[in-house]
C-alpha cells in the first residue's frame, strides 16, 4: 500500500517562545524553528514555523490542530529526527 499524505498535528508551543510542537502519530516533539517566528495568532505562519525546523526535546499529549503533509516531507522530518544529512 502506498502513502501519498500523512496527517501531521503542529501549533505554536505554550511553553516556550519561538517554539511549535508538533505530533506524528504516537510521537510529539517540541521543535525550535530555525529563524524564531513569533505567534501572531495567524496559524498559516505557526505551520511554516513548524515546518522549518530543528528538533529540541520530546513532549507528549500536547493539543494541536491539523494539517496535512506529503509524504516527502515526512520522509525528510523524520530521516532528520534520525540525523541523517539530507541532500536537498
Amino acid at each position: 500500500m502506498k502513502i501519498a499524505y500523512v496527517v501531521a498535528e503542529c501549533r505554536p508551543s505554550n511553553d516556550e517562545d519561538n517554539y511549535a510542537d508538533i505530533n506524528i502519530g504516537d510521537d510529539s516533539y517540541i521543535f525550535c524553528s530555525i529563524e524564531p517566528i513569533l505567534d501572531t495568532g495567524n496559524w498559516k505562519k505557526n505551520i511554516e514555523a513548524a515546518i522549518l525546523i530543528g528538533i529540541d526535546i520530546e513532549r507528549t499529549n500536547p493539543s494541536h490542530k491539523h494539517v496535512t503533509l506529503h509524504a516527502e516531507s515526512i520522509l525528510k522530518l523524520c530521516k532528520s529526527i534520525q540525523g541523517e544529512v539530507l541532500n536537498l
